[in-house]
């Protein structure tokens, strides 16, 4: 008999990948624009020049308030990083790169996916990547490779973690 892709109790845990990833995002999104000026100008997240006052902090480059930011899309994306528990099992026997690499690939299918189909349905891609010279149509950086890598190595990590904190959770309920 086939093990189930999940356990019983995975609703319990969906809320702690989201909250992951919103956390990495905010994380990522606030030491970016400090670090490199104009960051989230490569992201297209920004109105159009000539809509946006000019002391908006966004246009003056290197933001020291480390103010984060997301969309309210990203909340069921990263819901799906609860794939990373049968991905991890799957994926157990391979070296950490391999597993990093696959995972990468398969991210990029979402952000791709998720990409259009935000844009079908609302006109606009939250993430923009557009205005990167390492971009697929504006939905995938490649140069955010590194990031992702890391990122989905730290869920997968987090994942096993999860797992043994549901019991705890389910008594608090």
């Amino acid at each position: 008999m086939m093990d189930p892709l999940f356990s019983n109790d995975w609703p319990i845990r969906l809320p702690l990948y989201i909250i992951f990833g919103i956390v990495c995002e905010f994380l990522f999104t606030s030491t970016a624009d400090l670090i490199k000026p104009n960051f989230v100008k490569s992201w297209n997240v920004v109105a159009d020049k000539a809509t946006v006052s000019p002391p908006d902090w966004r246009l003056r480059g290197r933001d020291p308030r480390l103010m984060g930011y997301s969309f309210l899309w990203m909340i069921p994306i990263y819901a799906l990083l609860i794939f990373i528990e049968p991905a991890g099992r799957l994926l157990s026997p391979l070296p950490f790169y391999l597993r990093g690499i696959i995972y990468v690939i398969a991210l990029w299918i979402v952000e791709y996916t998720t990409g259009f189909l935000i844009k079908k349905i609302s006109g606009r891609c939250p993430w923009d990547y557009s205005a990167s010279r390492f971009n697929l149509h504006g939905y995938i950086r490649w140069d955010f490779f590194p990031f992702w890598f890391v990122f989905m190595l730290s869920a997968e990590w987090l994942s096993s973690k999860f797992v043994l904190l549901t019991p705890a959770i389910k008594a608090l309920f």
